[in-house]
């Protein structure tokens, strides 16, 4: 991912900037993200189409950042790296945990449904604008929120011996702010494509999605870095090993995205995943 702003006085560093000794010109921030996640799932049956589900990852987030001018040349700002440097965070991201229900229809259609919550793994900071203000080191980059919220998730399947449907929809509805004074941004995503089994082992997906973020808070001010809709477009490959092992290669990329400022676009994500799921129970 790439993000780019242009930074100015006083707001880049109040400090510093007061200061007359020290000239600050106009310059960019030209930031770069690489995004790593492995992430564990599991669920377990209870029966009569209910199960538990739950979820943990753990992220790398690979930053660098260059400062130019604005005639391209490059730039060291007296203020230093108090806004970005290059820098890996490492660390476990958020899990959730769902109980979850599904139903068959008919022979083709399966719907189900979700709720639970998120578990506050994840590191969290301090407020970054006020440490901005205070031209104080500081880190907008968090691993996690640090508050449990409210989750849901709702899921079709329609299937036929070659083609097939999916439709989903999930969400989170933030309540209360972290004991530093973060509130995450609400969450709600659509998404569905069509299937179709190339062979009794290989099947191929895509995926049409949609997302919105609300804002974030902090210290119940709105988070000029937050607010953003995108629409995401993807496909994947499902490889049926075994009657319990199967492997999915799966390609998304962004097609549009809007919000106020500018905001970090993830072009594209790829992921490999590995599922394996016991023998029926006779």
């Amino acid at each position: 991912m790439q993000f780019s702003h242009e930074a100015h006085c006083p707001e880049i560093s109040p400090a510093v900037c007061a200061d007359p000794s020290v000239d600050i010109v106009p310059h960019e921030h030209h930031q770069g993200v690489t995004m790593l996640r492995y992430q564990t799932s599991a669920s377990y049956g209870l029966g009569r189409g209910w199960q538990l589900f739950a979820m943990v990852p753990f992220d790398a987030k690979i930053m660098t950042i260059e400062y130019k001018t604005m005639d391209g040349e490059t730039y060291e700002p007296p203020y230093g790296d108090i806004h970005h440097r290059n820098e890996t965070l490492l660390g476990l991201g958020d899990g959730r945990l769902e109980t979850q229900h599904y139903t068959r229809l008919s022979d083709s259609w399966i719907v189900g449904l979700g709720f639970g919550v998120t578990i506050p793994l994840g590191r969290t900071e301090e407020d970054p604008y006020i440490a901005a203000q205070n031209s104080e080191t500081h880190q907008h980059m968090q691993m996690g929120s640090g508050t449990v919220d409210p989750v849901f998730s709702a899921n079709a399947l329609w299937s036929r011996e070659r083609w097939g449907m999916t439709l989903r929809t999930n969400g989170s509805a933030p309540l209360m702010e972290n004991s530093k004074g973060y509130r995450p941004f609400p969450v709600i995503q659509f998404g569905g494509g069509p299937t179709y089994r190339i062979s009794p082992k290989l099947m191929a997906t895509t995926e049409l999605t949609l997302k919105r973020e609300g804002q974030a808070e902090w210290n119940s001010k709105p988070d000029p870095m937050t607010g953003r809709t995108v629409m995401t477009g993807g496909a994947a490959l499902i490889y049926r090993v075994s009657p319990s092992w199967a492997t999915m290669f799966q390609a998304q990329s962004t097609l549009m995205q809007w919000s106020e400022a500018s905001l970090i676009t993830q072009r594209f994500k790829g992921t490999i995943g590995l599922s394996w799921t016991p023998k029926a129970k006779q």
